[in-house]
């Protein structure tokens, strides 16, 4: 049997590691949650989730990532969104940054109250 979206079969285990393999979100989730827990230093759980679903929106990834990673709660989704484009950007040093940044930046009163990240 092959697989339609990258033409590997389809019970090679790394092909959703592949070029061109479109994961499924019920098929992406339960693998980054994985890769959250095994991952206990932030930074290398957020590289290694970016490296291997680069089919999925930064957005996309940032929500999936918030909810299995609990030192990201006192981030919202777009400053996960920032940390991400910082790790493909600037590697460790641009998310050390970015990190710095967020964290001291004030919160509350400008968002949208009534949107739950």
């Amino acid at each position: 049997m092959v697989d339609a979206a990258c033409d590997e079969p389809a019970d090679d285990p790394l092909a959703w590691l592949k070029p061109g393999h479109r994961a499924a979100p019920a098929d992406a989730v339960p693998r980054i949650q994985a890769l959250c827990q095994d991952w206990a230093d932030l930074y290398a759980a957020m590289f290694i989730v970016l490296a291997t679903h680069q089919e999925l929106p930064r957005d996309v990834l940032a929500a999936a990532i918030k909810q299995f990673r609990s030192d990201l709660d006192v981030y919202t989704r777009d400053d996960v969104v920032g940390l991400l484009t910082a790790i493909w950007n600037g590697g460790r040093s641009g998310f050390d940054a970015v990190l710095r940044t967020r964290a001291n930046s004030p919160r509350g009163g400008g968002g949208l109250s009534w949107v739950k990240e």
